[in-house]
């Protein structure tokens, strides 16, 4: 800060960017080419606000559903009837809207999406 000359803390967009690029350097394969570039994000953003940075100063509402890291992983991974089976346990319009809090507050339509799992996509919508 120029006035204080303490650091600036990042902003709640940088720390959703982070965690989204923290959650898919860790479920993604050392060997995948995007691996790096995951690591090289993360390595910049520890270099500028400290590696000790745990992720705790961003507040998030109680307005949604919160996906499990598993159904996360299920997505990512294509295990879409893992992803289908927690979607019926509970209301289905609160868990279409649901978001993956450790992976940047990113909704589980765009994760369906990034992935290109365009049957799950459909059925989210439709619901």
């Amino acid at each position: 800060c120029p006035l204080c000359r303490g650091s600036i803390p990042p902003s709640q967009e940088q720390i959703s960017e982070i965690k989204m690029t923290m959650f898919l350097m860790n479920n993604t394969s050392v060997d995948d080419p995007n691996y790096g570039i995951y690591a090289r994000e993360v390595g910049q953003f520890e270099a500028e606000y400290g590696e000790d940075w745990d992720g705790t100063t961003i507040e998030y509402g109680n307005d949604f559903v919160s996906i499990p890291d598993y159904v996360g992983k299920a997505v990512y991974q294509g295990d879409l009837r893992t992803v289908l089976q927690w979607l019926g346990k509970g209301n289905i319009k609160e868990r279409a809207n649901a978001k993956l809090e450790d992976g940047g507050n990113i909704s589980l339509l765009l994760l369906a999406a990034m992935n290109q799992h365009h049957d799950l996509m459909s059925y989210l919508l439709l619901n």
